[in-house]
């Protein structure tokens, strides 16, 4: 089974936020269990756009294969999509593999189809090549695989070993690996060349996580429910996170670091824990000091927590359930700003924000103050917006304007006008 990877092209419409996706990568037999991206290298005589390249870090089983995504612009040539219809054909082996596909052109002329019969034919034809369903010319990426490294070392025992999770520092110079051998491994960038390890725990490292100031991680592990907090210059440990429960035991699931104030030397420490043995508790959301970690706030909510997800200026926190709801709080006081019950029919795999202070990013996120994408086990990709504060509905507004305007028209009669 061949394993692939895509890639959207996320845009507004005017309406709402709409994908399309313009990549398909076959990465082989092995399955994709985490990944990570950055922009491509930027120096002082290049910014983010003049430098477009994405570099791409994704865990196949004991590797890490770094790639280099490069968007290019290209053009839907006839011949093109007859060449590979004709390869597919030949491909099945059919005694009628030699005969030439006709293209919709030819296909319309001589059936009579409509002009928007043929416009719909080609846009199914187009998905069927990974091309945009916008025009002719399609955005994508020519890809480059730079290297694969052994991430996870088997154990005397000879137990299956996988890279589980990996993270980008702030500063894009390390990438930090950790898998089922409970080993965090900090790698240069981009000679993926080992700098240090840290044996973090007996059993998997599931989560990991940088602070923004590049000087600790924090990584968890949810079959001994430890989640601890490491220095990165020297490997040793800060400290073991611990929720405040009262008795009640609990299992860290997620961690991650969120910024104050946009400074990135101010930053506190977001976890999601759920009960163990039951749901008669409820699974909670707790805020930690970036210095001491002591416990700040938590938040108890309904359901089992399953990804979480920090805006980059740090103002929103984003956590979804096992029954496919999604909650958006406020990271500062963990006040609950938006429910969206059901948002996908299955348990929620991963949450992630796009860049509140990126113009590009405004063009997806349309009239919005921030946006967040969903992803979950039911195969869609959702995307979830939080309104800007003092907006009013569209409706609200249509009123408003015509009770003005009745006013208006009034008052001038009375007046004689």
């Amino acid at each position: 089974m061949l394993i692939h990877q895509d890639v959207f092209e996320l845009y507004h419409n005017g309406n709402q936020t709409v994908g399309e996706r313009v990549l398909s990568y076959e990465v082989g037999d092995y399955c994709i269990t985490n990944m990570v991206a950055w922009p491509g290298a930027i120096t002082a005589a290049t910014t983010v756009k003049t430098a477009p390249v994405i570099t791409l870090a994704m865990g196949l089983e004991e590797k890490c294969v770094i790639m280099k995504l490069k968007p290019t612009l290209r053009t839907v040539k006839k011949e093109e999509i007859t060449l590979q219809q004709s390869s597919k054909v030949k491909d099945k082996g059919h005694a009628g593999s030699f005969l030439r596909k006709r293209r919709v052109s030819e296909k319309s002329a001589e059936e009579g189809s409509t002009e928007k019969e043929v416009v719909s034919e080609e846009k199914k034809r187009r998905r069927s090549i990974n091309t945009t369903l916008r025009g002719t010319k399609y955005f994508t990426f020519d890809v480059e695989k730079l290297s694969s490294t052994e991430t996870v070392f088997k154990n005397a025992l000879g137990e299956e070993i996988y890279q589980k999770c990996c993270g980008i520092s702030p500063d894009y110079k390390f990438l930090i690996t950790g898998g089922t051998d409970g080993y965090l491994r900090v790698w240069s960038l981009p000679d993926m060349k080992k700098e240090r390890q840290i044996k973090a725990h007996e059993k998997e490292v599931d989560v990991l996580d940088i602070k923004p100031d590049c000087k600790q991680v924090v990584s968890v592990c949810k079959p001994t429910y430890e989640c601890s907090v490491w220095n990165l210059k020297d490997g040793s440990k800060l400290t073991h996170v611990v929720l405040q429960t009262n008795g009640v035991r609990y299992r860290c699931f997620r961690a991650k670091y969120g910024i104050v104030e946009g400074s990135i030397q101010k930053a506190r420490l977001f976890t999601i824990s759920n009960p163990v043995g039951g749901t008669k508790n409820p699974a909670i959301v707790a805020k930690w000091c970036g210095k001491t970690y002591k416990q700040e706030r938590t938040k108890c909510l309904a359901g089992t927590l399953s990804s979480l997800a920090l805006s980059d200026n740090g103002q929103y926190l984003a956590t979804g359930t096992m029954g496919g709801s999604i909650y958006i709080l406020i990271a500062f006081s963990l006040q609950q700003l938006l429910v969206v019950e059901e948002a996908h029919s299955m348990f929620i795999t991963g949450l992630e924000w796009l860049p509140t202070q990126n113009k590009v990013s405004q063009m997806v996120r349309g009239y919005s103050d921030a946006s967040v994408l969903s992803i979950s086990c039911d195969n869609s990709l959702k995307i979830h917006h939080i309104p800007r504060p003092g907006m009013l509905p569209v409706w609200v507004v249509a009123i408003l304007a015509t009770v003005v305007l009745c006013f208006a028209f009034l008052l001038a009669n009375f007046l004689g006008l």
